[in-house]
């Protein structure tokens, strides 16, 4: 009789110990499908820019030798794209805080809208398992008086 609570306390032991170490894997695990998000999304948004930035980019300069065209000098349609380039940049690094605000919300309901479709997810496997009262340790508990 000695024994039985020494085993039951070095089975619970084992079960916790198991239970922690699945934990901080579960938490491992969920770091890093946060970090491959977050590259996967900024990944996808670098492609994007970057066939932007080409679209932007021969747009302007097709407006440069439209300009030159009308003004009969295509240095002067250049010059003139070029001023527009200076104006979007300086308008650009004086809204710096609002884009940087834009892109944080961006990242951050990207990540948002991964975690509750997980707890979605999560709720409908929880439902399909056994409740506990359905468990076999627990109906042979329940018969006790």
């Amino acid at each position: 009789m000695g024994k039985e609570p020494e085993k039951i306390l070095n089975e619970f032991k084992e079960r916790l110990s198991s239970f922690i170490g699945l934990k901080i894997e579960l938490f491992k695990l969920n770091a890093y499908e946060r970090v491959a998000r977050i590259i996967a999304i900024l990944s996808h948004s670098l492609i994007l820019m970057l066939l932007a930035l080409f679209a932007v980019l021969f747009l302007f300069f097709t407006l440069a030798f439209f300009l030159g065209e009308v003004l009969n000098s295509i240095s002067l349609g250049f010059l003139i794209v070029a001023g527009i380039y200076i104006l979007l940049f300086i308008i650009a690094y004086y809204s710096k805080k609002s884009i940087q605000i834009g892109i944080m919300n961006i990242v951050i309901g990207a990540i948002q809208e991964k975690e509750e479709e997980d707890k979605d997810d999560g709720d409908d496997t929880e439902t399909t398992h056994n409740s506990p009262s359905e468990t076999p340790d627990s109906t042979a508990g329940t018969n006790r008086h």
